[in-house]
């Protein structure tokens, strides 16, 4: 089981490192992002109705940085994860409740035969905006390599985010990570919302996840492009 050695409320965040409390103050996602994550998942799931998947879902699948500590030349680990919007802890145990039953339903059902019920436990977060985490995201781990192992040394995270065109949308949110095993109600949280659309042929579909991850939100920096003005020539 992972220790987790974190406290937090809805302002703070007290991290344990050698023996030593430090604090840190946690920062709300841009109403602007927020809005971003769920338009773009209201449109894929508009698509996943009409039995068209994107090929690679860009607001979902953000550049992971982690830190090496292991004596490299190169002290920055890439890698990208699949990280989204999460709902506040106080609304995990309902969303787990009613995802529970929508997934025991549709289990012998093919995956566009249960389409619709699959995107309403979907829209227990998205169309839910009191129940969203502002402070933080969420996502799974799968493979258990280089990311991983550097988050358990350093859990000090940066999340890069570029949408497509016409908004040019980019995002990097500086992170503390937590690492959360199958014992916690946030791990059933992210696997229920995960197997909702696991079969969707936009996922790489895995025989198990031994880890969820929350995100704990310390810093945003809105890096979306915008126009440059032009500088006047010199006379």
């Amino acid at each position: 089981m992972v220790q987790n050695h974190y406290k937090y409320d809805n302002e703070s965040l007290e991290y344990e490192k050698q023996n030593k409390i430090q604090h840190y103050r946690l920062q709300r996602l841009p109403d602007d992002f927020i809005t971003w994550q769920i338009s773009e998942r209201l449109n894929l799931f508009n698509s996943l109705k009409h039995k068209t998947q994107p090929v690679f879902f860009r607001p979902h699948l953000p550049t992971l940085l982690t830190l090496n500590t292991d004596g490299t030349d190169f002290p920055i680990n890439a890698a990208c994860k699949g990280v989204g919007l999460i709902a506040i802890d106080s609304e995990i145990p309902v969303i787990i409740e009613k995802t529970t039953m929508i997934l025991q339903q549709v289990n012998t059902s093919g995956f566009y035969d249960s389409i619709q019920k699959r995107i309403e436990g979907a829209m227990l977060l998205y169309d839910k905006p009191e129940r969203i985490n502002r402070m933080a995201l969420g996502g799974l781990e799968i493979f258990e390599t280089k990311t991983f192992t550097n988050i358990l040394k350093n859990p000090f995270v940066s999340l890069f985010y570029v949408g497509g065109s016409p908004g040019y949308k980019s995002y990097q949110i500086n992170c503390i990570a937590e690492i959360f095993d199958h014992t916690q109600p946030f791990y059933r949280f992210m696997i229920n919302m995960r197997r909702l659309f696991e079969e969707a042929s936009f996922h790489f579909q895995q025989p198990q996840y031994p880890y969820a991850v929350k995100y704990h939100v310390l810093q945003v920096l809105d890096k979306s492009l915008k126009l440059r003005k032009a500088k006047k020539e010199k006379e």
